[in-house]
């Protein structure tokens, strides 16, 4: 648990922050119609920006896909756009939800009461603690995006080759122009067979040589039709094979990077920690708890004991068995703590 001074210099801060909110309503109340307006405002400019963030992230997942060996650092910046959107659509409803409900009769009423007060006293320290909470967490994702970008530098070029995709090697197009090209010559050798024996009168089997062969490179064209659709279908769907020599092989030096990094980076998801930075709770889902609460207590009016005690999570201790760059980020938390 933290010490009596870090609580003091928490609760310093968490005092300074509730004086700076306090105001920030009082403003509200004294032009609610106008906070309106411009919360409206920014919350257009708000859905604009998380677009453009969510574009931004997803071109960094593309980059990141492309290379292994890029992929956690085309991570970070996937990662900060993810929290700049996030930090500014929670901004936003937390303005819209003050606002509006400022001008609501009921609220105003509720507010005067004991548990509206203590909702108040409660939401103005909650919202500092929840958007530090948000600030760490994707500090320390950052940490872990670049833990497996620098892992991913240190594995071997035969390992990243054997995690390549092995695709077909007949490309469709090929199969695509041979059916055509068959379908043409068949098509016109079947034609001018027919034709030709109809105009010298001579029976199918006087011309069955050419007729079965004209048949033939028909029936070839139908073949590469469909083994070719089929082919395309795996090149568009990424279907790999994979002989069972090679699986054990990927298995084997999967495990043995799990042992060597604790994790495996050729395989870890976009925006992976490995664990919660918190010592004794999951600080990210402490903060969902908290922002919920702040955006939806005044629509709910919770009762006090339905709040959430705000606490400050403790650090987990750095270990030499994680890897350098995450406990750069724990010796950091808990300097700030």
């Amino acid at each position: 648990m933290a010490s009596e001074g870090e609580w003091a210099r928490w609760r310093g801060d968490m005092r300074s922050s509730a004086r700076g909110v306090e105001n920030s309503a009082a403003n509200i109340e004294q032009s609610s119609a106008r906070a309106a307006a411009a919360s409206d405002r920014t919350a257009e400019n708000s859905a604009r920006t998380a677009r453009a963030s969510e574009d931004t992230a997803r071109s960094a997942r593309s980059a990141a896909t492309a290379s292994w060996v890029s992929a956690g650092f085309a991570a970070v910046s996937a990662i900060q756009n993810a929290r700049a959107a996030r930090a500014a659509e929670e901004q936003t409803a937390i303005t819209q939800s003050m606002a509006a409900q400022e001008q609501t009769h009921q609220f105003a009423m509720w507010r005067q009461t004991e548990e509206g007060k203590q909702y108040v006293a409660w939401r103005n320290q909650a919202i500092p603690l929840a958007q530090l909470l948000r600030d760490r967490q994707t500090q320390w994702q950052l940490a872990w995006a670049q833990a497996i970008g620098n892992a991913q530098d240190s594995v071997s070029a035969q390992e990243l080759e054997h995690m390549k995709p092995h695709t077909v090697q007949v490309r469709s197009g090929r199969l695509k122009i041979a059916a055509v090209i068959l379908f043409i010559l068949g098509g016109f050798g079947l034609i001018t067979t027919l034709a030709g024996a109809s105009m010298t009168r001579v029976t199918v089997l006087g011309v069955a040589g050419p007729l079965l062969l004209a048949l033939l490179m028909l029936a070839v064209a139908v073949y590469l039709t469909v083994n070719g659709k089929r082919r395309r279908q795996e090149e568009q769907t990424g279907i790999t094979w994979m002989n069972t020599e090679l699986r054990s092989i990927v298995a084997a030096e999967a495990a043995q990077r799990v042992a060597r990094f604790g994790f495996d980076p050729l395989a870890a998801p976009q925006g992976y920690t490995g664990f919660a930075w918190g010592a004794t709770f999951d600080p990210s889902a402490y903060a969902d708890q908290l922002m919920w609460m702040i955006i939806n207590g005044p629509v709910n009016f919770p009762e006090p004991d339905e709040l959430p005690a705000l606490v400050m999570p403790d650090v987990l201790a750095p270990n030499p068995a994680f890897r350098p760059e995450v406990n750069a980020a724990l010796a950091d938390f808990q300097q700030q703590s």
